[in-house]
């Protein structure tokens, strides 16, 4: 754990800067504490100059967790303080991540801990890929480009890019390659078939009025929204960014997945629909 903080801390540092780096992983891990309640054990004393003016202490009782336990609030607290730093994260957080804490910790987190730090820098780069396509959805709903039916290249890559794509078997998944092997994106099969026959069949842009007419979007919920446009979370930032319970938000998220407002890319990965982005860019055109 001492390994895993310090070689946080450093990488957050390098990003953003020392202050924001104490706080990003001081509260990721006040945030978690809900979850794996032996966070406790871990202390952080910011006022030592040691190791760069973040020392690190652990009690002994953290032995007695099991290491599936302590395995999962390693790859949660990684995810988090990911996803606190935002667009400052950057493309390459884990593999800096790896370098800071060395073979030997990268091995035993592993072997030890079963941490799948692969899965957890190929979630961050899709992520990372998502989040500037939100900036420039944002920016095209700020000019009005999307109301034109002109925005710019939201993808950030086009059909030239893709040398090869593979479906994922028993999956509604499809990812696309470049030239290098390298993942350019992963698409919803369900998705693309239902805007194929929308706009086949001459689907209309969402009306406001008429959600406002079927039900009531409360302030949060609308919060929710604008948060899912600006950057990616998870279930932990959310509440804790909205200060609510896991209840309210499993209740916000119903709601709004049947209104359509929001649809899941994977079983635990939601993202907005057009319906959606629509709605947040003619409530902010309206205020």
């Amino acid at each position: 754990m001492k390994y895993v903080l310090k070689a946080l801390y450093n990488v957050a540092s390098r990003r953003t800067s020392a202050k924001t780096a104490d706080e990003t992983i001081g509260s990721s891990i006040k945030t978690l504490e809900r979850k794996f309640d032996f966070l406790r054990y871990v202390h952080i004393n910011q006022a030592d100059v040691t190791d760069g003016g973040y020392a690190v202490s652990v009690s002994p009782n953290i032995d007695d967790v099991p290491p599936s336990r302590f395995g999962a609030a390693v790859e949660a607290l990684i995810r988090v303080v990911y996803n606190d730093l935002s667009s400052d994260a950057g493309l390459y957080f884990v593999t800096e991540l790896k370098e800071y804490a060395g073979e030997d910790i990268m091995r035993r987190m592993q072997q030890e801990l079963n941490v799948d730090l692969d899965q957890i820098q190929l979630e961050q780069h899709y992520a990372y890929r998502r989040m500037e396509r939100k900036k420039q959805i944002a920016e095209a709903i700020k000019t009005g480009q999307l109301d034109k039916r002109r925005p710019q290249n939201l993808l950030g890559y086009t059909w030239s890019n893709v040398a090869y794509w593979k479906h994922e078997p028993g999956s509604k998944f499809c990812t696309l390659y470049d030239k290098q092997g390298r993942p350019l994106d992963r698409l919803n099969l369900d998705r693309i078939i239902q805007n194929y026959v929308e706009k086949l069949s001459g689907y209309t842009e969402v009306d406001l009025k008429e959600i406002e007419k079927e039900v009531v979007l409360y302030e949060k919920e609308y919060q929710l929204l604008k948060l899912l446009l600006e950057r990616d979370m998870d279930a932990e930032t959310a509440m804790h960014r909205l200060n609510i319970t896991r209840e309210e938000l499993n209740s916000m998220i119903q709601k709004l997945a049947q209104m359509e407002m929001l649809h899941y890319v994977s079983f635990d990965t939601l993202e907005l629909t057009e319906t959606g982005i629509s709605y947040i860019s003619k409530k902010q055109e309206k205020s």
